[in-house]
This record gives C-alpha cells, sequence and structure tokens, in this order.
C-alpha cells in the first residue's frame, strides 16, 4: 500500500516517475530527481531520502518524523525565503547538510540565528552584522576574519544596506541544527542593560515561547521580545489573554532563523531551547477570544507610520517594584518611531504589572508616563481597557506640555504635537480625580511646600524648569520658569492650590494650602 500523491502538495519540477515513489513510511527522492514543496502546502513523513545528484526544494512545511538522509550534501534540500515567507523543516536527524535562505530586507536592522552546527560571519559578507555584550551594554561589530563562528543559540543584528547589496537573501550553508539546547544566560549587575540576553532560534522552523517545563527557564523574566519594522513587540506567556502581548505581537511564536531577546532576573539564569516546541508558522495557536482577568490599560502611540505601546496592568501578587517575571523594562526604538512608558522608581516599563493596592496607596494615584519621538509629528494615543476598570475610577491623561487634561472614559483617542525637543516628562496618568493629588514625585530632587501667603518650589543646584499653579476648580492661577534654586511666588487668596512642577528629568505634584 502506498500513500496517494496529491496534485498540489508536491510540485515535480524535473523527475522520472521510477526515480520518486512515496512509500508507506519513506518517500525516496533518486536518480537526479528535483522536486519542490509550493508555498502554503504540508509534506509530513515518517522518512525522507535524498540520493546523490537529487534535490528537494522546501518553499512550504515539511516535516520528517524519524529519518532524514541527505547524500545530495547541501544543495541537496534547500529551505527558501522570499519577500512572501519562508520554508519550515521539522526534523529529527543529526547532521543534515542543507541551504537555508534568509530574506532581509534592505535599511533595516533584522535580528538573526544561525540554523547550522557550523556556520561563520562570511554568510554575511558586505551585510553590517553585530553582537550583542551583556557586560557592558554594547554592540562589537563582526568583520574580520570572516571565519569567525556564529553561535547556534546566539542572536545577531544585521543590517543590508543599499550601498553594498540592498535587499538580499542570505543562504546558510551546512548541517542543520538538531536537538534540545540548554543556555547559560549573561547577568551583569554593573551594565545598563543587566541581564538582557540576545539569542536566536537555532532551528530551520518557528518555536514557540510559552510556559511548557520543557524551556526549564531559571531565574527568568516571561517576556521573549522580537524586533519587527523598528519596534520591539513582545509576548509573556504567565500573564493571561491580551495581557500576554506587547506592542502588537499576538502569540509566542520565534520565527525560523528569529533573534529574540531575553531578560535574566539573577545570577546562574539558564534556559533550554527545546526542539519540543518547534511548529510550522501556518499552525494556529493562541485564540484571539480569550480575555485578560486583570484590570489593564494600554496606551497605544501612533507616529510617522509607526506605533508603540505602553501597557499599565493590575494583578494581585504582583508588586509595585520590578517583577521579573511579569514585567518588560523599555527597550526604545528607532529615533523615528515613538517611544511611550510608564514610570515607577526611577524605572521605565513597556509592560508595568502592580499591585491593585497601587490603586489605594493615596486619594487619587498618578503614574508618569515617558514619550520620546526624534522627529517633528503629529501623534495619537489611543487608550484601550477602560471597561477592565471599575467605573468608581476616573481615569484622566494629562499633557503637561499643553496643559491638557483628558477624562480617557470620555475620550480614549488624544492628538498632539511632538518634537525631538519636548521634554519626555510630558505626561501623567491619574486614576482618580486630579485636583484630589496629595503629592507626587519621581524623586526627592523637587521640594514644594507653602508658608502663610506663598508658595516656595526649591530645585537642585543648577537645575532649571517649569511650574504651574492651578485652583481647586482646575483653573491655571500662574506659569513660573525656573530658575533658581528656591522660587518663591505669593497669591492672593486663601486656599488650596494644585503645584505641578517639570525639570529635565523629574516631575512633582503637590497640594498646599495658602493663608492670607
Amino acid at each position: 500500500m502506498y500513500k496517494k500523491l496529491h496534485i498540489g502538495i508536491l510540485l515535480l519540477t524535473s523527475m522520472v516517475i521510477s526515480a520518486c515513489l512515496l512509500g508507506q513510511s519513506t518517500m525516496n527522492i533518486a536518480n537526479g530527481a528535483k522536486l519542490k514543496v509550493i508555498s502554503g502546502t504540508s509534506v509530513q513523513d515518517q522518512n525522507l531520502d535524498i540520493g546523490n545528484g537529487s534535490q528537494l526544494v522546501n518553499c512550504g512545511d515539511l516535516t520528517v518524523n524519524v529519518a532524514l538522509i541527505n547524500d545530495a550534501g547541501t544543495t541537496g534540500l534547500i529551505i527558501k525565503s522570499d519577500e512572501n515567507g519562508s520554508g519550515s523543516l521539522i526534523h529529527n536527524t543529526a547532521n543534515v547538510p542543507a541551504s537555508v535562505e534568509q530574506y532581509l530586507t534592505s535599511e533595516r536592522w533584522h535580528l538573526v540565528s544561525s540554523p547550522m552546527t557550523i556556520a561563520t560571519i562570511e554568510t554575511f559578507m558586505n551585510i553590517y552584522l553585530k553582537q550583542w555584550n551583556e557586560v557592558d551594554s554594547t554592540w562589537t561589530y563582526l568583520t574580520q576574519p570572516v571565519t569567525i563562528p556564529m553561535v547556534a543559540t546566539m542572536g545577531y543584528s544585521a543590517w543590508a544596506s543599499d550601498n553594498l547589496t540592498g535587499t538580499v537573501t542570505v543562504n546558510y550553508e551546512g548541517n542543520l541544527n538538531n536537538g534540545d539546547y540548554p543556555i547559560s544566560l549573561a547577568y551583569t549587575p554593573a551594565s545598563n542593560a543587566t541581564g538582557w540576553n540576545l539569542l536566536g532560534n537555532p532551528f530551520p522552523s518557528a518555536i514557540v515561547w510559552n510556559d511548557d517545563a520543557a524551556w526549564n527557564r531559571s531565574n527568568l523574566s516571561g517576556w521573549a521580545v522580537v524586533y519587527d519594522n523598528a519596534t520591539f513587540k513582545g509576548w509573556n506567556p504567565y500573564l493571561t489573554g491580551n495581557d500576554r502581548s506587547y506592542n502588537g505581537k499576538t502569540d509566542g511564536i520565534i520565527p525560523a532563523t528569529q533573534g529574540f531577546w531575553v531578560r535574566a532576573t539573577a545570577s546562574s539564569a539558564s534556559l533550554t531551547i527545546p526542539q519540543s516546541q518547534r511548529m510550522h508558522n501556518s499552525q494556529s495557536f493562541y485564540k484571539d477570544a480569550e480575555e485578560s482577568n486583570y484590570m489593564s490599560l494600554r496606551l497605544m502611540v501612533s507616529a510617522n507610520g509607526f506605533t508603540d505601546e505602553a501597557a499599565i496592568i493590575f494583578m494581585e501578587g504582583a508588586s509595585n517594584s520590578f517583577d521579573g517575571l511579569y514585567d518588560l523594562e523599555k527597550m526604545y526604538n528607532v529615533d523615528e518611531a515613538p517611544n511611550i512608558s510608564s514610570e515607577i522608581e526611577g524605572s521605565e516599563y513597556s509592560v508595568n504589572v502592580l499591585s491593585p493596592e497601587f490603586l489605594d496607596a493615596t486619594a487619587s494615584p498618578v503614574m508618569p508616563i515617558n514619550f520620546k519621538l526624534g522627529v517633528e509629528e503629529e501623534c495619537i494615543i489611543s487608550v484601550t481597557g477602560i471597561e477592565s476598570f471599575d467605573l468608581s475610577i476616573p481615569i484622566y491623561l494629562e499633557d503637561l506640555q499643553d496643559d491638557v487634561m483628558t477624562d480617557l472614559r470620555v475620550q480614549e483617542n488624544y492628538v498632539f504635537s511632538a518634537s525631538p525637543l519636548d521634554n519626555p516628562n510630558r505626561f501623567l496618568l491619574h486614576f482618580g480625580e486630579p485636583l484630589d493629588i496629595e503629592e507626587f514625585s519621581n524623586s526627592n530632587a523637587i521640594h514644594i511646600y507653602s508658608h502663610k501667603e506663598s508658595v516656595y518650589i526649591k530645585l537642585a543646584e543648577n537645575e532649571k524648569g517649569q511650574a504651574a499653579i492651578f485652583d481647586m476648580v482646575g483653573r491655571k492661577v500662574c506659569s513660573l520658569e525656573l530658575n533658581d534654586q528656591l522660587t518663591r511666588k505669593t497669591l492672593s487668596q486663601t486656599g488650596y492650590y494644585i503645584v505641578k512642577v517639570r525639570t529635565s528629568d523629574d516631575v512633582a505634584v503637590h497640594k498646599v494650602f495658602v493663608k492670607n
């Protein structure tokens, strides 16, 4: 009994009928036959034998469950890649020779990795290639000698320049990786990017970043982050529903030859990249319909054709300090793309997971929202997740630069203009009525107090800033340029006032009482 050959699954480009047989458990390609698995189709066999001088070109999804033998060398098995996608191979045999292509668009950084047991940087001839160093948070360009090996589980950053190659297809040649890959991760407390390791998918198929025990994680964040179209996107399987996603990544799929970031949270961090978590990209994984179990708010900003996102999630058991498993620290996109983040205890986050007790800490909790853009552009912030909060919690976004307060329960979009010269400490997110604020500051560098009829604002030496004073109805009483260490402003009427101060790297909000 032979398996049937279905029209359209295999495209026979050059063969003799007797040269290629689909057996009960083995597909033989012999006598110089050439087969092509076309894009969008899947082929699965127990065994595959490619004879000397024969060839299989894979543009689709090919699975070989038991033995894969290729006597034709690296030209006998070719996994294609182009602007429409890449072929995928799942197999279980060591030391299989093959060629694996990787399509790189020009003038963009790509995070890449090698699917071969032995590859060198010569694969990227005339392409800028650099390696990340966690110890001192720097990049090293790899140029000479061209025999420098590419580590199978390491990620690299590659740039195809219009001046050298333009958009190009890279071709890895050698023996395909196979098996599980245990990795020890770097963790350097003195680094400016402590614990951030750039890894690479070592297989010629996608893998799935999930909570399966096969990953064998130790002292590791739950986030895997990829770089896509100049912005960072992430997935954390330890959260629920849409909260697992950051910046539009809707699943844990890490494509073949793709580099990805993980963060060690302590020394002796490690993980295993398991072959059991391989998959073809076309397979479905997470369901869109699943909802989050938490109160979560997302600020997505769009500008200049790019988007970025900051998520604030309130979850039982989380802390208001760094949670290694849940929090995702901010990684900055390219200058022409927007960068938005929340800030707490002096650290910036793309995903900030907090205890619900944060909302009860003061009468009206406030969180700084930082924003940077390297070009002048009109921007729009779109807010989602308001419905996950109790209706009794007012939520406002304050633009400190333009003195605009937006009730996010009424208006979920905010349009503003940005410039590279803007102070990045531009926004405040209020969970409560903004005029009920007791006190808020990023640090202890700004001091605000009152005595009798005057308000006093004290800054650090040589610091400058701006201040605005509001009455309890929300009307601005005055604006102040702060050029001295101590600024005094006398007010004419007795009552409570809100004082808001911004410097180059700090924000403070304080309620004071003035008595004439």
